[in-house]
């Protein structure tokens, strides 16, 4: 079970860092914007409620591929949902060069936390028990380094460094956790903000 646990966490940090370089190449030479975003979060939308009671074509080999039982259950395309809708929410509020540097944290901060954190990790993280710290560290350094080619790199560390401790703070909003997907590049493109 643990084989299998773990090749599907590979499978959905692969498919979620190249969402996240996609997006990044795709904004930067201006082939896409908020309105191609906007369709994307609201056909997701459509897609996730008609994912509940059908097995759409294509749609559901995806997510049984790529998606955790328990969320497929109860919402089906969840995490790539928040994710286009916080990459949509920078696009739109902040300039570009900002937008591209709190995407790449989220693209490869978030990811390689997950990663290094599950296979290399043991200590554990002080505000989040499914968290280690050794992944929040090595996301954090794999942010920056997205983060440094569109903004300097003072901001690029703090920023990549504030949404790395964000994202090992389950944050809830009454019963509900806020997906970290929506935050991690808001919470950056904020702190960069006002560093540049």
């Amino acid at each position: 079970m643990k084989v299998k646990e773990n090749t599907l966490e590979i499978r959905r940090q692969a498919a979620h860092i190249l969402l996240g370089l996609t997006l990044v190449l795709l904004i930067e030479k201006e082939l896409i914007g908020w309105e191609i975003l906007t369709i994307i979060v609201l056909t997701g939308l459509v897609l996730s409620v008609l994912s509940r009671k059908y097995r759409i074509p294509v749609i559901a080999q995806l997510l049984d591929y790529l998606e955790r039982a328990e969320v497929r259950k109860t919402t089906p395309g969840k995490g790539i949902l928040f994710f286009v809708l916080g990459v949509l929410i920078v696009v739109v509020f902040f300039q570009k060069e900002i937008a591209l540097a709190a995407i790449m944290i989220l693209t490869l901060g978030d990811s390689v936390s997950h990663l290094f954190g599950r296979f290399f990790g043991k200590i554990p993280h002080p505000w989040n028990d499914y968290k280690l710290i050794e992944g929040t560290m090595l996301g954090f350094v794999a942010g920056t380094v997205g983060a440094a080619a569109f903004v300097p790199l003072t901001a690029a560390v703090v920023g990549s460094a504030v949404a790395m401790v964000v994202e090992g703070i389950e944050l809830r909003l009454k019963r509900t956790t806020v997906d970290d997907n929506l935050l991690i590049p808001i919470i950056a493109a904020v702190v960069i903000y006002f560093l540049v």
